[in-house]
């Protein structure tokens, strides 16, 4: 008996930019809107169980996909006929390191009964003539102009030293390594040569270039002729405008991943080249004068234009928190208005490894239990209702602080189907004093209270970015 896509009963599509495109293929009828993936598959495989016909988890990629190990497993052993669809990155990215890029294949290699991996052209008119559940298919996204990977690795600073020798204006992008970066970052500023620090660098306060709007201007207008990456794959929209765009690429990354299709590089950590002389020898041969940032002026006048903005809101978030505090940042919109916003100096953590947005809170409150000082973990809406269990067992020393912009923000901003926002009302003042944690909906509240929440207003929001992007 074949299977086709059309087959399935119902779809529980979990919110992704990845997999976003995957929804034209789906009825409208079938579909249920979903952010937890573990819940989720769970949620297909009674579906599946109960109906005895193909029900359908849909996911981004990354982590999301890993979240479905579980229900595979059970629906494998129990004969149940659940399917797992994932939206992938092209071909061209896989093992490179680049955000959201895990492999995919490996990871339910024990959980499936069979894989099949497709563009996303084929995903209408897919069908299995004899279909092993539980069923994995891998719809590769973006596939089309695939080219082969042209990256060199095992680089040395000899070759670094040649790959600059044409060089005229090359952009130094710093990111993130297990360790702050600080140390390399101050050291690096005595050039004088143009780079920008992303936020979890450790050193987003002393950048340069101080806004990633100013680094994508100039970068659209041709300013640079090359960037010079160090640690780990960066976060910024510059990274990804690179594949579309492609420059001379090297990078310093302790991991030897290129974070692209192309470039050159050389595994090394900040610490190596801060230890390091030859290095910094080499940069004494370049004279770039930088311009300066004139959007730091603009940023201020609208965060004052509009003062409950989630910008504006994150500003004032910043003001209140101790210099030098230890911070956890969710992703997504967190960590972009997060380094909009940061003049101060942070101790700053994340899981960017691969972007995940499963297990923030939980990787927060592992942080705080290592260390007496206070932990500020700073997460979305969706993203803490996505990690509830978490808020069990909060240290005393960890203060979370909810930013609640009611759904996934993110997707409005890049400008999706707005089905996946997955939009709400809710609130978390009935949810935070149930664990028997204390609450409130002030800022000024942060000293004697574990759980803040935040609520920025929309229009507000929505009228800075439109006069800032």
């Amino acid at each position: 008996m074949s299977f086709k896509i059309k087959d399935l009963s119902r779809i529980y599509f979990c919110t992704g930019a990845r997999n976003h495109d995957l929804l034209k293929f789906f009825s409208d009828d079938k579909l249920k809107f979903e952010y937890d993936e573990r819940m989720a598959s769970f949620r297909a495989l009674g579906f599946s169980k109960g109906s005895r016909f193909p029900v359908a988890v849909c996911t981004t990629s990354g982590t999301a996909v890993s979240e479905c190990v579980s229900a595979m497993l059970e629906a494998k052993y129990s004969d149940v006929p659940l399917v797992l669809i994932s939206g992938d990155r092209p071909k061209k990215m896989h093992g490179s390191g680049a955000p959201q890029t895990i492999d995919h294949e490996a990871l339910t290699t024990s959980a499936r009964g069979s894989y099949f991996e497709i563009p996303l052209s084929e995903l209408e008119h897919f069908e299995i003539e004899v279909p092993e559940f539980p069923v994995h298919i891998n719809v590769l996204v973006d596939d089309t102009n695939s080219h082969d990977k042209n990256v060199l690795k095992g680089r040395n600073l000899s070759h670094f030293e040649k790959f600059l020798t044409p060089l005229r204006n090359p952009l130094f992008l710093f990111s993130h390594e297990a360790e702050s970066m600080r140390p390399f970052i101050l050291k690096f500023a005595g050039t004088n040569l143009p780079y920008y620090a992303e936020v979890m660098s450790g050193g987003h306060d002393i950048s340069i270039i101080r806004t990633e709007k100013k680094l994508i201007e100039l970068f659209r207008k041709g300013k640079f002729d090359g960037v010079i990456r160090i640690g780990h794959t960066p976060l910024s929209k510059v990274w990804r405008l690179l594949e579309q765009s492609p420059l001379p690429v090297f990078s310093f990354d302790s991991r030897n991943l290129p974070g692209l299709s192309f470039g050159e590089v050389m595994q090394a950590k900040s610490k190596d080249l801060t230890q390091g002389h030859e290095f910094w020898t080499i940069l004494e041969k370049l004279s770039m004068p930088f311009e300066g940032d004139e959007t730091v002026e603009n940023l201020v006048n609208l965060i004052k234009k509009y003062p409950d903005s989630e910008i504006a809101v994150m500003k004032k978030l910043q003001d209140s928190l101790p210099y030098d505090a230890q911070i956890y940042l969710g992703n997504s919109l967190i960590i972009r208005f997060f380094e909009l916003t940061q003049t101060k100096r942070f101790r700053i953590h994340g899981n960017r490894g691969v972007n995940g947005i499963d297990g923030q809170l939980a990787t927060a409150v592992g942080i705080a239990e290592t260390t007496p000082e206070t932990v500020y973990c700073i997460l979305g809406d969706i993203t803490t209702r996505y990690d509830l269990s978490a808020l069990a067992e909060l240290p005393q020393n960890l203060k979370l602080i909810i930013v609640n912009n009611r759904g996934g923000r993110i997707f409005d901003m890049l400008k999706l189907d707005r089905r996946i926002v997955l939009e709400h009302e809710s609130d978390f003042s009935l949810i935070v004093p149930a664990m028997g944690l204390s609450y409130s909906g002030k800022l000024s509240d942060l000293k004697t209270h574990q759980v803040i929440e935040l609520r920025p207003l929309k229009d507000e929001t929505d009228k800075f970015l439109s006069e800032w992007v």
